[in-house]
């Protein structure tokens, strides 16, 4: 099972992957980015040796991973993308081989980005297979537009391969039917001034106050709702979900 791109060469063409921006480039940007989004699975104290990205487009995360000193590997639709990630040294197959990894065996799965390419009515199965390539303790971390606010509409309907829009409610109820649970759900961070200086006066001016706009907005018509209303973009990192012991007193 696999996201739905259509036309993978056009797709890889449009966004400029591997013809136009080297493979497995790593900015100082896109370094400070990842560090800040995984620090909510590394913070819990996971350790991470072994990671799976699924779509990894055109290779910055398993770039990242590597410079963190993690085992990389990873799967991808198109074949000039996993001929890239070979050549690279990353250990990489088609999408339609993800099956073939050992189960419990990755303490971090990453999906940027993709989730969003998947028809609703198979992304539970999805994520069950994802489910038993975890190890004990481990994380799945998702980025998808956010599907709560209009802020969300440019990133999801400007891709024509974007099939399922996906906010804080349908998350809950991809993962309780997968046995997952929610630990973060979260607006992806914005880059900084290790990007560009518009990112960084973004990040210290605008970006403070449209979250606090945003927050004020979401109590009073949503008070009980913990969606996101200040971001184009969400992150949320799932896990396993723990069965709660129910103790009986005896009589």
């Amino acid at each position: 099972m696999s996201e739905d791109r259509g036309d993978d060469s056009a797709y890889v063409a449009w966004k400029g992957w591997v013809y136009e921006t080297p493979f497995a480039e790593l900015s100082r940007g896109e370094k400070q980015y990842f560090a800040a989004e995984v620090r909510k699975v590394v913070g819990a104290g996971l350790p991470i040796r072994d990671v799976l990205e699924v779509g990894y487009g055109n290779g910055a995360f398993l770039a990242f991973g590597r410079s963190q000193g993690w085992t990389m590997s990873g799967t991808e639709l198109d074949a000039d993308l996993v001929a890239a990630g070979k050549a690279a040294g990353f250990e990489v197959y088609p999408a339609d081989q993800l099956g073939s990894f050992a189960d419990q065996s990755f303490d971090l799965i990453a999906l940027f980005d993709v989730l969003e390419h998947i028809p609703q009515d198979d992304i539970v199965g999805f994520l069950e297979l994802l489910v038993r390539k975890l190890r004990r303790g481990g994380r799945i971390i998702l980025r998808f537009p956010n599907a709560d606010s209009w802020l969300g509409n440019p990133m999801q309907y400007g891709d024509p391969t974007h099939v399922t829009a996906i906010g804080y409610l349908k998350m809950t109820y991809f993962a309780l039917q997968s046995s997952l649970e929610i630990v973060s759900f979260t607006g992806a961070r914005r880059h900084g001034f290790a990007t560009s200086l518009a990112h960084g006066i973004y990040g210290i001016t605008v970006g403070p106050l449209l979250r606090l706009g945003a927050e004020i907005q979401r109590i009073v018509l949503f008070p009980s709702l913990p969606i996101v209303l200040y971001a184009s973009n969400i992150v949320c990192v799932v896990r396993v979900r723990v069965p709660v012991r129910v103790r009986v007193r005896e009589k």
